[in-house]
């Protein structure tokens, strides 16, 4: 039996959740404990976390610390989310957090705490088969993840939990019309936004995860009852939601306690949750709610078991960065064949020269990534658009790439042609040193595999690559003569032999 623990530290609590797991058995929970710290409460008025909420949240830690001594677990995961992420002394809270417990805490993005959701509620409800809309809100931002055949193909992270749309308004009992209005605004960019990248799509399943929902469905007028079809999940319908909301808004935060037995950190926050839910339902055409009462922690340790058992799960993060990707190369209306063909030509250089270069799958996958984005810029500009390539890719949300990751895949795009790396490119100067061999190395493989479509028609179906003397020699096989792929590869062959120290030689093999 093994002992796991998630430690989830969000803008309105910080949550510790204790799980034993056997072999082949569901895990049972052996603690779940809240700590109700509203460290957004500081930072999204003051942007930073006041010293008396610090010294909570070491209290809380100790106290985790101790529980994880008496259950004997043997991993913890601790991720932060919103909140800590826009401190401005989060490095400061970070390190006096792990002196008091020893926990070592990981601040995740957006995009990562939606596939980590995704995770979680993978296992209540089946996603291989049907479209789902899933959103999750939290105190400072809300998470949205479309999931299409099992694989996440938009994963948004929108700044306007629960808690930063109360601190926006004047008060908890603010008239209706105009947080209405308010959040009515807000919700007009998440449907331009859900409209833009889902090109149109309805989700067959909307699903709603975090403690707020929860919270919603145990309100008895809210008549949510369990799902036929799904383990402990709740459906509710969405014309309920919206009498609650109506009730709620006439309500006093007393009011409401009392009347609905929610504790004053849920009650302040309770409206403008019940808008937001109702109104991404309106806007996916949903009549219906699915509540399968799952959290980040439960991903954290999913991925956790799933991790120890080796398993390529559903949503497994090596798969999610190509379809991002490719999604992205379908809405900017990018030349799908030639990124493809760049991609497939790249990847093939690249497990062919392990050699040369010693890189593993994770560089293998932020070669993927550029590849297939490398000319993203020309979206801005033709001139120039490797450049563009940099600032687009640097700035996006990528499923499966932290923003240091997206720093590096956008350096290997930059670099696809014109300029290699130098101390001139403030961009490149200020990443890690073993980042920068990482954007000097494959950016030089990046560049043959373009240059052997320059003409971006696919004529040559596959490379073949070998070391003698030296040399680093590519054959070529293809349906014509290539002479502009030709000149292409000699051209841009100088980035690989600076860096490898091998000189390039190329030769085309017509097919008969």
């Amino acid at each position: 039996m093994a002992r796991i623990a998630a430690i989830d530290m969000g803008s309105n609590a910080i949550r510790f959740y204790v799980v034993e797991t056997g072999a082949d058995s569901p895990y049972r929970v052996l603690e779940n404990v809240r700590e109700p710290i509203r460290l957004g409460g500081d930072v999204f008025l003051k942007g930073t976390i006041r010293e008396e909420n610090i010294r909570k949240a070491e209290a809380a830690f100790r106290r985790f610390r101790q529980l994880l001594k008496a259950h004997g677990v043997q991993t913890v995961r601790a991720v932060a989310t919103c909140a800590t992420r826009e401190a401005s002394n989060a490095d400061l809270l970070l390190s006096r957090l792990e002196r008091a417990s020893g926990i070592r805490i990981e601040v995740i993005n957006g995009d990562e705490e939606a596939r980590l959701i995704a995770l979680a509620v993978g296992k209540k409800i089946p996603l291989g088969k049907k479209s789902a809309l899933i959103v999750d809100l939290g105190g400072g931002s809300v998470e949205i993840t479309f999931v299409e055949n099992g694989r996440i193909t938009l994963a948004d992270s929108h700044n306007f939990g629960a808690l930063r749309l109360l601190d926006m308004l004047s008060s908890a009992e603010e008239d209706i019309r105009s947080a209405g209005q308010l959040l009515g605004e807000y919700m007009e960019l998440v449907a331009r936004k859900l409209s833009r990248r889902g090109n149109g799509k309805k989700a067959a399943l909307f699903i709603a995860t975090g403690g707020n929902i929860e919270a919603i469905a145990a309100i008895p007028e809210v008549r949510a009852e369990p799902h036929p079809d799904y383990p402990d999940t709740l459906r509710l319908k969405a014309g309920n939601l919206r009498r609650l909301m109506e009730e709620l808004s006439g309500m006093s935060l007393k009011s409401r306690m009392e009347r609905f037995g929610l504790r004053e950190d849920r009650a302040d926050v309770i409206l403008p949750a019940c808008f937001v839910y109702h109104r991404i339902a309106e806007l996916n055409g949903s009549e219906e709610i699915l509540v399968p009462r799952v959290s980040l922690k439960d991903g954290v340790v999913q991925e956790i078991l799933e991790q120890a058992k080796g398993s390529e799960h559903l949503l497994d993060i090596r798969e999610q960065v190509g379809v991002s990707c490719r999604e992205m190369v379908a809405r900017y209306k990018l030349d799908q064949r030639h990124a493809e063909k760049v991609t497939e030509l790249a990847l093939s250089i690249f497990d062919q020269t392990e050699s040369v270069h010693g890189l593993g799958k994770q560089e293998r996958i932020y070669l993927e990534a550029a590849g297939l984005l490398h000319d993203i810029g020309y979206f801005i500009s033709m001139q120039k658009h490797h450049k563009h390539s940099h600032y687009i890719i640097a700035n996006s949300g990528i499923v499966g790439l932290s923003p240091a990751e997206r720093l590096i895949v956008a350096g290997i795009s930059r670099y696809h042609r014109k300029a290699t790396p130098g101390s001139a490119h403030p961009e490149y100067e200020e990443l890690p040193k073993k980042d920068r061999a990482t954007v000097w190395s494959l950016a030089a493989i990046l560049r043959i595999a373009d240059a052997l479509d320059k003409e971006h028609n696919s004529a040559v179906r596959n490379v073949e690559c070998r070391l003698q003397n030296g040399s680093l020699l590519l054959r070529a096989v293809s349906r014509k003569s290539c002479r502009l792929e030709a000149l292409g590869v000699t051209a841009n062959a100088a980035m690989f032999r600076d860096h490898f120290g091998l000189d390039v030689k190329l030769t085309i093999d017509r097919e008969e």
